[in-house]
């Protein structure tokens, strides 16, 4: 009996020292959690969980990643990104720029620190051969194979004297490794924005460039001037059917190291792009066609992945607006991050060029 009692005595013992050592895991995890979320913006803090439990990246590398979320005035319900930083980062903090100064010619800003290269792989849901990250609340039941399915509300106009398309840039200096940031058009994003306007103008469709400063030498505020120069490109070119916002992304892990997309395509490597399609969550966006925006979104998303398996990391569906709103087919498009260099992110841009020039003409 006395063993029997022990022995009981020693399973006891053994629950409670393994429900302590849960209670002792649970907190050293929102510790953690806490730790992150205090050096990255806020609302990256969800994100970074979201991205690393549904991106493919090499085992250990998803410790404290996130991908950069876009400022103020975006309309969106999220909140708003701080401006880069006037002072050097250190090398657990969120983001390895700095900020442009306001004076002075084809001024720049280093990447420092280290830099890990990878290909992102799929996630979130697969559809038709695509895959899709909706990351939105209010939303989660849209049938993307019935969108899929639905003509976009674009009609292009082949061989036009007047301009189809619009390519702008909301932050017009964010530039690619060893730079992030620079007013040196040649360097920027305005160079792959070329890239892809060169596609387009060769397949017979015209289109418009403007690299409009929208962040230098102000950063916040860029959506609300990326959006008035929306305004005077369309009302001057009103037959332009489709607007896009070329970016350049930026990941980090919370240990300051800077991710690096990138994959091989046709022998040459390119860096990684991800097409985003915003919607209304909750009408409070006042963005209320943002299905015909997603229509075209998923038909080029299909066109990238057949022609160029993994080039397009997953279609990010979420309720932000950007100045998707302005009209039916409008998209924000990221090239890269800070960790590529130029040249993989022009060839995304003549790659990707190629690709929206076959959605663009079926729907001539």
């Amino acid at each position: 009996m006395a063993y029997l009692r022990m022995r009981e005595a020693g399973k006891n013992v053994k629950k409670w020292s393994q429900a302590a050592a849960c209670f002792a895991s649970a907190v050293l995890t929102a510790a953690g959690v806490f730790c992150v979320a205090a050096r990255i913006p806020q609302g990256a803090a969800e994100k970074a969980a979201t991205v690393a439990a549904e991106f493919i990246i090499p085992a250990g590398n998803t410790d404290g990643f996130f991908s950069e979320e876009h400022e103020e005035g975006d309309g969106s319900s999220c909140s708003p990104k701080s401006a880069p930083s006037s002072h050097a980062v250190s090398s657990g903090a969120s983001s390895g720029t700095k900020a442009i100064p306001s004076s002075g010619q084809s001024v720049s800003s280093s990447v420092s620190g280290k830099v890990l290269e990878l290909t992102i792989g799929n996630g979130g849901v697969e559809v038709n051969s695509m895959w899709i990250k909706n990351s939105t609340e209010r939303h989660t039941s849209v049938n993307f194979s019935e969108e899929l399915n639905k003509a976009p509300a674009v009609k292009i106009k082949m061989n036009s004297t007047s301009p189809q398309v619009l390519i702008y840039h909301t932050h017009t200096t964010e530039s690619y490794e060893p730079t992030s940031r620079t007013t040196d058009r040649t360097k920027s994003v305005c160079a792959v924005g070329e890239k892809i306007a060169g596609q387009l103008r060769s397949a017979g469709i015209n289109t418009f460039h403007d690299t409009t400063y929208h962040d230098y030498p102000a950063y916040n505020g860029s959506y609300d001037r990326s959006k008035a120069t929306m305004e005077k490109d369309l009302k001057k070119y009103p037959g332009i059917q489709v607007t896009l916002d070329i970016h350049r992304d930026a990941m980090h892990r919370s240990d300051g190291t800077a991710l690096k997309p990138t994959v091989i395509i046709g022998g040459k490597k390119a860096a990684q792009l991800m097409v985003l399609a915003g919607c209304d969550d909750d009408g409070s966006l006042g963005f209320p066609n943002w299905e015909c925006n997603l229509r075209l979104a998923l038909r080029l998303q299909q066109m990238l992945s057949g022609q160029y398996s993994s080039l397009a990391r997953p279609l990010d569906f979420c309720a932000r607006k950007y100045n998707e709103n302005m009209t039916k087919g409008s998209l924000l498009v990221e090239i890269g991050t800070d960790g590529n260099t130029l040249d993989e992110a022009e060839y995304t841009g003549e790659l990707f060029g190629k690709s929206l020039a076959e959605v663009l003409k079926s729907l001539s």
